[in-house]
């Protein structure tokens, strides 16, 4: 029995124009076909408590005073999920209109698991060779009827029209395996061919959602390219930055690496070179907020300074780094404040004598010398101990190796948390290196930081050979 002999419901919704994760369904329409006959139908307006945008009103005719009276989705839910039960959920990309309906029916406590049927995707199954699947453009290439285009009732009806169309103009083998692959499959973005996430490697890497002219999306990284990239798709309904991200993505672009660790640093780079839309951390910073530490009559000072990089050779000053300058003064306060530190040496405070805290005796007289200047800096250090940047535990540079099954030997050199260079070698072969310049970025130290100290067992560290620089 083909899956189209089941009971089907082809849906359409209308929507306030905000995203599934805060916008509003303002008119839906189910259509229940079962043995080849329409059951049911439900056509409603439904009252979506919010503002409606002009151009909605303008795109499909439903003005504010339409929605005055008209129900809302918990009123209508009860109905909807009747007529819905049991049946195959039918419709045009239909991951946008089961996320909303899904987001609904999660507001009331309830929820909603039906199978899914994409009509966008069956078109482009069986007419692989025309370029357009938009609902209108199946309207123009097949000439079915509707009264009003971009209400609910008249697009749910095209979708009825369109598998009447299909089954009659293909055999039912074809149509058949169309619709099975869908079922079977994970749920992919409408625009993404099947294929391409079959492909993907199962390896740790970087991968890159592109849109269709080839801008960067998203950057990510992952142990198992495959599998994370599948999980993004998995959640694009609870989400609203992977809902935006399943709307536009046409090309995944990856980068297999030797291991987590490359790919953590692979991605941390890309980021800042790709500017991707839908990153937020990892971006490139154009300045940083320094706060170094200086000393003064023995005690130790801090004075911020605004940079546009870090000298590595000068991080062992650096007592923490920040974004902008007023969460660097908010961050340095609570540390005055939990630690008893002297906000005039902290930097915060300018004045000839005492500090202001030093008269409430909420700081320990370091201003005044009244504290000595080995138990003040004592406590100094220990209080930016998580925020300053480690030194490097290390007399030179080293080469660090992922510990890897594979016959190629993968590694990265290091010296002072940057990254000079990489070396690779096949077996019976002499190692290439590239080498980078030498440079010093925050979140490559984090990331090595964090992965030498907690992932320790994952690698093998040496020094690096003598003659590694000579081979270039």
């Amino acid at each position: 029995m083909s899956v189209l002999d089941s009971p089907l419901c082809f849906v359409d919704i209308e929507t306030n124009g905000l995203n599934h994760i805060r916008g509003r369904v303002i008119e839906i329409a189910a259509i229940r076909v079962e043995d080849g006959k329409i059951t049911r139908t439900l056509n409603t307006l439904v009252d979506p408590l919010t503002e409606l945008p002009y151009y909605i009103t303008n795109l499909t005719g439903i003005t504010a005073n339409d929605l005055k009276g008209a129900p809302t989705f918990d009123q209508i839910a009860d109905d909807l999920a009747d007529i819905l039960e049991g049946a195959v959920f039918v419709a045009h990309n239909v991951r946008f209109d089961y996320s909303f309906i899904k987001q609904e029916f999660a507001r009331l406590g309830a929820p909603f698991l039906p199978k899914q049927l994409c009509t966008v995707k069956l078109s482009r199954a069986l007419y692989p060779h025309e370029r357009g699947h938009k609902l209108q453009d199946l309207i123009n290439r097949h000439g079915f009827t509707y009264s009003k285009r971009h209400r609910a009732y008249d697009d749910a009806a095209i979708l009825w029209q369109f598998v009447q169309h299909m089954r009659k103009h293909f055999p039912p083998e074809q149509v058949d395996t169309a619709v099975s692959r869908q079922l079977r499959q994970p749920a992919l973005p409408k625009a993404l061919e099947p294929d391409m996430v079959k492909n993907l490697p199962e390896t740790p890497g970087v991968y890159v959602f592109e849109d269709e002219i080839g801008r960067p999306l998203y950057v990510g990284k992952s142990v198992n390219i495959k599998k994370r990239v599948l999980q993004h798709f998995g959640r694009d309904h609870a989400e609203s930055k992977e809902f935006k991200i399943a709307q536009t993505v046409k090309h995944i672009r990856t980068h297999e690496t030797a291991g987590e660790l490359a790919a953590l640093l692979l991605e941390s780079q890309m980021v800042k070179e790709l500017q991707p839309l839908y990153n937020r951390q990892l971006r490139k910073t154009e300045k940083l907020i320094l706060a170094k530490q200086a000393k003064q009559g023995g005690y130790i000072t801090v004075n911020l300074e605004e940079a546009s990089g870090i000298d590595p050779d000068e991080a062992d000053q650096i007592l923490a780094v920040f974004a902008h300058r007023g969460k660097a003064k908010q961050a340095l306060s609570e540390l005055v404040k939990v630690n008893c530190l002297c906000p005039k040496l902290m930097g915060l405070e300018k004045s000839t004598g005492a500090c202001f805290l030093y008269q409430l005796r909420k700081c320990q007289g370091a201003c005044a010398g009244h504290e000595s200047a080995e138990a003040y800096n004592s406590r100094l250090h220990a209080a930016f101990e998580r925020q300053r940047i480690q030194a490097w535990p290390y007399k030179d540079a080293i080469l660090v190796q992922e510990k890897s099954e594979s016959e190629t030997a993968h590694g990265i050199i290091v010296d002072k948390w940057c990254v000079l260079g990489s070396v690779t070698q096949e077996p019976y072969c002499d190692p290439e290196v590239k080498l980078n310049q030498k440079s010093f970025d925050l979140d490559t130290y984090k990331i090595l930081q964090s992965f030498m100290t907690v992932h320790a067992n994952k690698l093998f560290i040496q020094p690096v050979p003598d003659n590694i620089f000579a081979i270039t």
